[in-house]
């Protein structure tokens, strides 16, 4: 099964174990003298380890004042070497072969780390810095191949078996790629052609200095997402150009910073970049390699064997579990932690506590602890009950058995997931339900018991003599107390998640634009219902990330949602709501029904009891405190390794 995932290729004359690449990504664990940390050490030599055949660095810098933030790692003088060899060492160590991706941030710089003017193609300033640029002109364009060209001799000379040029994403050579930044009239500048030279130059520089048996890749963005951006057609010419410089590989990404596609949450299709990717596998002959939300082993294959590409590009999935490729090879794929991609630590936010540093996954917390975290079998064995199997309940409970400890697991509803199953019922929020079978299926496999539809109270908890209670009893809908919401036509929005009330074909009023509220509204949706959303707040899911917000505003919208922004509630009726807004009140009336999607509170009514016949007892994810799931899995972890 999926064969062609793992056998092996060539990049050049360098030869590939399998087909799977972990692409680079910023793991956030770089110093701010721009050194890889322990922790980047590990978190590359996990990934290795774990089966991928080739491992990509996160972005080089090749010249100080193309630094894209105060931590990203430096190649741009020769005692940057030491560091970048300890990379490659742990790399090779555990099995992949390993390139270095070069880079300068161009327009894109990060003026508190290079202190200076950022550079550009042109003058023409990034949509999201709006900062000033300075033109690079011809005589300092030549200078940057050349800087590009001795960090490729720093990275051959630190062991890395290759480098991957980025030119993708808005970075200055993207920004000599693309039409809508590059307004130059010299040889660097105006047609699709001339616009690649400057990264044509670049691989022939490379080839130069390193050989031409080093291998070169070249990672672009097929189409840019932007106004005036580069489109297919102008990257299928542009390959070809890359190719008779010398070029290795090809590397199919898509987007930019300003078009907010290069990292796509979960309403995008998994492998959704691969019909870019087969138009430029079409134009080289050169192997091509995809990258985009490719988080299952049936995409991965079905992007080789269609002929869409060489090699695949696991990128956040390899965040998600670093042995996605040894538990393909193993046929352990019910043990595979797939990307659900809810962007939620992997960019941005990421942080649980102040300890906690650098990429990682809501899911899967090892990620990105690797070295730091590790499952160790517990000195004393310990009978422990957990009550509640939602994620944060079930997170808690292998991780117990595996460390030795004699695990059951109280659920009162007929199935596990809690409020991840409910979350798993909006549109593309599916692979959420693949985390509770990842999560039972490692219960199963370590020995932690669950026992389903058992309604727990002093008596029953008290019979299992628990040297340690956990209680992940999770958390309840808020219901205010607002006269008439009793009423036979209102409704919470878990009822509808669970199945319990089926609701189509109605004028629906949906009271609370968090996040429940909204995916709850795009959820009804499907079943021809016209939606109307109420809350005090401004804006609709205003907690919710950029990127993940952008499509989830735009998905309402296409549904034709309507909201009513700045409304308080003081009444239900019969058919709608008497508000108050702007010191005015109001009413909406003519709705069949009303969602209620307002909030959740912790749900912990056992603590006192477990208190008494236990003397130690922990309450974990929303049954602590109502929060993200990331918080609650976190913390179920932290936990279960101290016990």
């Amino acid at each position: 099964m999926f064969d062609k995932l793992f056998e092996p290729m060539k990049i050049g004359k360098l030869e590939i174990k399998n087909r799977l690449v972990v692409p680079p990504m910023h793991s956030g664990s770089a110093t701010k003298e721009h050194l890889f940390s322990e922790q980047s050490f590990n978190y590359f030599a996990e990934r290795a380890k774990g089966g991928f055949g080739l491992v990509i660095t996160e972005f080089l810098c090749v010249s100080k004042e193309g630094l894209a933030d105060e931590t990203e790692v430096g190649i741009y003088d020769d005692s940057f070497i030491p560091n970048l060899a300890e990379v490659a060492k742990r790399i090779h160590e555990n099995g992949a072969a390993c390139f270095a991706q070069i880079h300068h941030a161009g327009i894109q710089s990060e003026f508190n780390a290079t202190k200076q003017i950022s550079v550009g193609a042109s003058r023409v300033p990034a949509v999201n810095k709006l900062q000033p640029v300075h033109e690079l002109t011809t005589d300092e364009v030549w200078t940057l191949v050349g800087k590009f060209g001795d960090a490729a001799m720093r990275a051959k000379k630190a062991g890395f078996d290759g480098v991957e040029i980025h030119g993708a994403h808005g970075y200055l050579v993207a920004q000599f790629l693309s039409k809508s930044t590059n307004k130059r009239i010299d040889e660097f500048g105006g047609s699709v052609t001339a616009r690649a030279k400057f990264a044509s130059e670049i691989i022939k520089d490379i080839k130069y200095k390193c050989g031409e048996d080093y291998p070169v890749t070249i990672r672009i963005s097929g189409t840019e997402d932007i106004k005036e951006g580069n489109t297919i057609i102008d990257s299928a010419a542009q390959v070809k150009l890359f190719e008779e410089a010398g070029a290795d590989a090809i590397h199919v990404s898509i987007g930019t910073i300003a078009s907010r596609t290069i990292i796509v949450p979960n309403c995008f299709q998994a492998g959704f970049n691969m019909e870019n990717s087969r138009i430029i596998k079409a134009n080289v002959n050169i192997p091509v390699i995809c990258v985009g939300r490719i988080n299952d082993p049936a995409t991965a294959e079905s992007i080789i064997t269609s002929g869409a590409a060489d090699f695949v590009s696991i990128g956040r999935q390899s965040i998600s579990d670093p042995e996605f490729p040894n538990k393909i090879k193993e046929n352990r794929l019910d043990e595979i932690f797939y990307c659900t991609g809810c962007m939620q630590r992997c960019i941005g936010g990421t942080k649980c506590e102040t300890a906690d540093t650098g990429v990682s996954c809501m899911i899967n917390p090892f990620s990105g602890k690797e070295g730091f975290w590790k499952i160790e079998k517990a000195e004393i064995s310990k009978k422990i009950v957990i009550v509640g199997a939602g994620p944060a309940g079930l997170q808690a409970a292998w991780v117990l058995a595996k460390r030795g400890h004699n695990v059951i697991v109280l659920e009162k509803e007929k199935y596990a997931g809690g409020q991840y199953r409910l979350a798993s019922v909006p549109p593309m929020k599916q692979d959420l339900a693949r985390t509770i079978h990842t999560y039972k299926t490692l219960c199963n496999k370590y020995g932690a018991e669950i026992k389903y539809g058992v309604e727990v109270n002093e008596e029953n908890l008290a019979s299992y003599n628990a040297d340690t209670i956990i209680l992940a009893t999770g958390s309840t809908p808020i219901v205010p107390p607002i006269k008439g919401i009793d009423g036979d036509n209102v409704y919470k929005a878990n009822d509808i998640l669970k199945g319990d009330k089926i609701i189509a074909n109605q004028n629906l009023l949906v009271i609370g634009a968090g996040l429940v509220g909204c995916e709850t509204a795009e959820f009804l949706s499907l079943y021809n219902n016209k939606i109307t959303i109420v809350d005090m707040i401004k804006e609709m899911a205003p907690l919710l990330g950029k990127t993940p917000r952008k499509y989830l505003l735009q998905k309402l919208e296409e549904a034709d949602i309507k909201f009513k922004s700045e409304t308080k509630v003081l009444e239900f009726t019969l058919d709608g709501i008497k508000y108050e807004h702007n010191g005015e009140e109001g009413q909406l009336v003519g709705f069949d029904s009303v969602i209620l999607a307002i909030g959740s509170r912790s749900y912990n009514p056992l603590l006192e009891t477990a208190e008494k016949i236990c003397k130690e007892v922990y309450s974990v994810g929303d049954a602590k405190k109502a929060s993200d799931a990331k918080i609650g899995i976190y913390e179920a972890t932290k936990i279960a390794m101290e016990i």
